[in-house]
């Protein structure tokens, strides 16, 4: 037979202290197991499962985030290049300032998250390298290779054949036609719903 392990009395006095509070706690979350309403949405498991939610959170691209920039329609990504590095467009008659008004200058890039949404197949490889160097130094660039709309899904968007313009401007879910009245060609994109992706992603961000 096994012996039982003896402990001194100051042992087991000091596991008392220990075990009530647990006890405790486990009755209040049984108590809490109940279906709840919480803000107005019925909850099935009540607080627990709410505070267990939490507690396994999944997380954001914001998270980490002090300020956000979303570049909707971000092209080439000239609007990132404007918030991180100014100095080097000293032609800008409007941009460069507007954020060195809502910013400040000088500014740490470290405190700034940017997200760039841009369907146009074209960029992908300039946003990821433009992601890579960036994030090299600590600045936060995400590039989303999508367009965004009132609704998740897809949407067809076209190259009006001003390809070799760098910036491509005619990329369009409008525009059937080119500027020279041929036809435009035709691209399947990802539509993003933009509500939800900031409700998901950066709303309640840590």
């Amino acid at each position: 037979m096994t012996d039982v392990p003896r402990y001194p009395p100051t042992f087991l006095r000091s596991m008392s202290k220990l075990v009530v509070p647990l006890v405790a706690a486990s009755t209040m979350l049984a108590l809490f197991s109940q279906t709840v309403n919480l803000n107005g949405m019925k909850t099935a498991g009540g607080a627990a499962l709410y505070y267990q939610s939490q507690l396994i959170r999944r997380p954001k691209l914001g998270d980490g985030c002090y300020h956000i920039f979303l570049d909707v329609g971000a092209n080439i990504g000239i609007h990132t290049r404007f918030l991180y590095e100014p100095d080097l467009y000293p032609n800008s008659k409007t941009s460069v300032a507007a954020f060195a008004e809502k910013f400040g200058y000088p500014r740490e890039n470290d405190n700034f998250c940017v997200f760039g949404f841009e369907p146009n197949p074209k960029f992908e490889q300039r946003h990821l390298n433009l992601a890579k160097a960036y994030n090299a130094m600590g600045w936060r660039y995400t590039p989303l290779l999508a367009g965004v709309s009132n609704a998740n899904g897809n949407m067809t968007f076209y190259h009006t054949h001003l390809e070799k313009m760098e910036s491509e401007v005619g990329f369009s879910a409008v525009a059937a036609k080119t500027l020279y009245g041929n036809d435009a060609t035709p691209k399947t994109v990802k539509i993003i719903r933009l509500a939800t992706w900031i409700h998901d992603e950066i709303q309640e961000r840590v």
